[in-house]
């Protein structure tokens, strides 16, 4: 976290090397505990991360992990790619994580084709996708029974609730958010931390028999 924050981003971007990124979407210590802490009580061996930026999240859910767990991350630049991987290979959990290259959707289907399936899926990416990703991983079944798929920036900095203050890069999340409120297949609960993190279950996982 330390090191994203001090790293040049702006002359970065001003020099082309990368487009505009900010050190803020780093996830944190808050938000990366949050997740270190569902995917332990989870018991989880897989997760799919999309969206790596500097590998903070990955790490942090790499560190809750069985030696023999994964966590599989889509990075679309190898900028970052190549930023994070150092990071990464600096902890002995490090190793459990692999960097998938290019768009994250085109990584999802071939995943998908393999048969592959996950108990936490973390969406962290761009956000105009979000539904090609859900609709990607429902219908391929990449969901583990019990899994979760955790949605991050699900608020916004509040832009999706301020109707007509609401900013053009909040209405896709907004969509999103409404989508899942109507989806009558899976269970969701907002949490609100830092930029807020939608869970979403499938309901037949959360209600209990009697």
């Amino acid at each position: 976290m330390e090191q994203t924050m001090q790293h040049p981003w702006k002359k970065l971007s001003k020099e082309g090397t990368i487009p505009n990124l900010s050190p803020m979407m780093v996830s944190g210590k808050l938000e990366g505990n949050f997740l270190k802490t569902l995917v332990s009580m989870s018991n989880a061996k897989r997760v799919l991360e999309v969206g790596l930026f500097t590998g903070c999240g990955a790490l942090t859910m790499a560190e809750a992990l069985p030696a023999d767990g994964v966590v599989v991350s889509c990075e679309l630049l190898p900028y970052l790619q190549d930023l994070a991987r150092g990071y990464l290979d600096q902890s002995p959990h490090g190793k459990k994580v692999i960097i998938k290259g290019g768009p994250a959707l085109a990584t999802i289907k071939e995943l998908a084709k393999n048969g592959e399936q996950f108990d936490i899926i973390f969406l962290d990416a761009n956000k105009d996708d979000y539904f090609s990703y859900f609709e990607s991983i429902m219908d391929n079944n990449m969901l583990s029974p019990r899994g979760t798929i955790l949605m991050d920036n699900a608020l916004f900095q509040g832009s999706p609730y301020l109707k007509e203050k609401m900013r053009f890069d909040g209405q896709s999340t907004q969509k999103f958010n409404e989508f899942i409120s109507k989806n009558d297949d899976v269970y969701q609960v907002l949490v609100p931390i830092r930029d807020g993190v939608l869970m979403i279950r499938r309901k037949v996982d959360v209600e209990g028999s009697v």
